[in-house]
């Protein structure tokens, strides 16, 4: 009885230490996606807002995010730039508080029948670059261009420095999504 006693908890300490039968590589996987794709550091929504909002005063005349546009919906900071386009800000955890928030996502919103659509790509840039200044324009075009074309697959691209682009569409609207990778 002692032997098979001792038998059953070697076969637990075995597995224990084996991790239960996990395949490593699985493990260390998003570790590896992170490497390839770079990082940012953390920030919180009222940050990047404001940074977009520096982006877009600085290089446009497009209208800034204001918080007179702005509300709450679905755990999300929505503000409406121009008629029919949205910066929808996504927090890891919503608060309710800007100034609490830490950003997972934010998406640039567009309603197919806005007569503004024209100026997506313009405010997606600035978008980008206010989660990530050292991404160059021509990059910028690049990243827009690759997230439509992957986005039937669903997959989200990005060039290893801490921004994934993903594009949605649907019939009443499209979004491109700039999700921050955090280490």
């Amino acid at each position: 009885m002692k032997k098979i006693l001792l038998g059953l908890f070697m076969g637990v300490i075995v597995l224990g230490l084996s991790g239960c039968g996990n395949n490593p590589k699985e493990e260390t996987q998003p570790q590896d996606q992170v490497q390839e794709s770079g990082y940012v550091e953390k920030e919180k929504a009222e940050v990047l807002v404001a940074k977009f909002n520096t982006q877009v005063v600085d290089n446009s005349t497009l209208n800034p995010a204001s918080s007179e546009y702005l509300t709450t919906h679905e755990d999300a900071y929505w503000y409406g730039l121009i008629t029919g386009v949205s910066l929808i800000v996504y927090p890891l955890e919503f608060t309710g508080y800007l100034s609490n928030d830490v950003v997972d996502y934010m998406v640039l919103y567009v309603e197919k029948n806005s007569e503004y659509t024209s100026t997506t790509n313009e405010y997606l840039e600035y978008l980008i670059k206010a989660n990530n200044p050292e991404i160059t324009t021509e990059e910028v075009n690049s990243l827009i261009t690759e997230a439509k074309n992957s986005a039937s697959s669903g997959k989200t691209v990005n060039n290893g420095k801490g921004i994934d682009i993903g594009y949605v569409e649907n019939e009443d609207s499209y979004q491109y999504q700039v999700i921050r990778l955090y280490q």
